[in-house]
């Protein structure tokens, strides 16, 4: 398992790879979500918070063909860490903090 912390614009976002799936939580999501592969109830929990977890946070998750290829083309879990961190940094995000469990 291997947990990625990164912030921007002062809030933390939390990211655990965990064999080929990955979660994320932040301050406002108490509870780790599943990101990739997505998890079908993830825009109705979206919905469902009123407001409280933005709109954008659905259209983070969404990958385009070439983006969903990369991720399935990853191995290992060592991969997908490498594939989130260059994403997050594209999107304006510091990475504070990886911690590798086995």
């Amino acid at each position: 398992m291997i947990r990625l912390v990164f912030t921007i614009n002062r809030e933390t976002l939390q990211f655990v790879v965990k064999e080929k799936n990955i979660y994320y939580t932040d301050r406002k999501w108490k509870n780790y979500i599943q990101c990739i592969p997505k998890d079908p109830k993830l825009i109705k929990k979206i919905l469902m918070s009123r407001n409280k977890i933005p709109l954008m946070l659905a259209r983070l998750f969404e990958l385009s063909k070439e983006e969903k290829a990369e991720y399935d083309k990853a191995e290992t879990e060592e991969e997908l860490s490498t594939i989130i961190i260059k994403d997050a940094k594209l999107k304006g995000c510091k990475l504070v903090k990886k911690e590798v469990d086995e």
